[in-house]
């Protein structure tokens, strides 16, 4: 690489790096290697996988889940549409950073991620083989990483409830309730979810606390037809890196390469 290659690459990488939705985007997938759930988080109040574990019940469906991160002060931080895909344990997620609030507002920004192949991001759960794989289908790439709850599995977590209510949501009777689980080790988490009674008692709003955000996920269009085997499974005919900030890395230099040439 060249003197002036490397300096425009260097601003050019700069410039990337800036923008509002590579910082979420990294947030994002550090948040998943780490288990911290949306946008940051600890592994206490992982939103998803406390969602999960309430998904017991329920071995197999579909939907769109609408999840929004307020601050103390009630104001949306960040908005999103997620599709889930969950299928005997094993979860499946896409996000499409152009269906965020985010994006709409930083169209600059949404031009740069999607010049990475970096705005569709899909991750798979998989319980089974305790791993974790992060997914840019736009990159055909992809990262696999162990699974990090750092427990044993094998013992089901404790679920405790509390019925605070009856309310309706999204046109559908749910029982309101104070959820307590607690995993093999003590861990505690807490949420409040809504439970739809037509739906087979699924937990279609959850709402959890997280220094003093609040995070909304609101299911739609749930369907309980069973997802296809084949979409838990990474696409082979993908590049697997070793890390996720390899796969970016990776990503960078593939823009600027075809930007500037070598």
């Amino acid at each position: 690489m060249n003197p002036s290659y490397t300096d425009r690459w260097a601003s050019a990488t700069l410039r990337v790096m800036k923008t509002p939705w590579m910082t979420v985007t990294m947030a994002l997938a550090l948040a998943w290697n780490a288990s911290a759930g949306w946008f940051g988080g600890d592994e206490k109040t992982d939103s998803n996988e406390q969602l999960a574990k309430l998904f017991g019940a329920h071995k197999a469906f579909t939907g769109t889940a609408e999840v929004t991160v307020q601050s103390k002060k009630g104001k949306i931080e960040h908005a999103a549409e997620i599709e889930y895909a969950f299928l005997d344990g094993n979860m499946r997620t896409e996000l499409n950073m152009a269906k965020t609030k985010a994006g709409q507002k930083h169209a600059a920004g949404m031009e740069e991620m999607a010049a990475l192949g970096m705005d569709r991001m899909v991750t798979l759960s998989r319980a089974d083989q305790k791993r974790v794989y992060l997914i840019y289908p736009g990159l055909q790439a992809y990262c696999e990483m162990p699974a990090t709850d750092g427990g044993d599995n094998s013992q089901p977590p404790k679920i405790e409830k509390q019925e605070l209510g009856k309310e309706t949501v999204e046109g559908h009777p749910c029982v309101k309730s104070r959820v307590t689980i607690t995993d093999a080790q003590g861990r505690q988490s807490k949420l409040t979810v809504w439970q739809a009674t037509d739906l087979k008692e699924f937990p279609i709003k959850s709402e959890a606390t997280e220094e003093g955000r609040t995070i909304v996920t609101l299911f739609k269009n749930v369907q309980f037809t069973k997802p296809a085997a084949a979409l838990f499974d990474p696409p082979t005919n993908f590049k697997k890196y070793a890390s996720v900030q390899e796969m970016m890395m990776g990503a960078m230099q593939k823009m600027m390469g075809e930007q500037f040439g070598r």
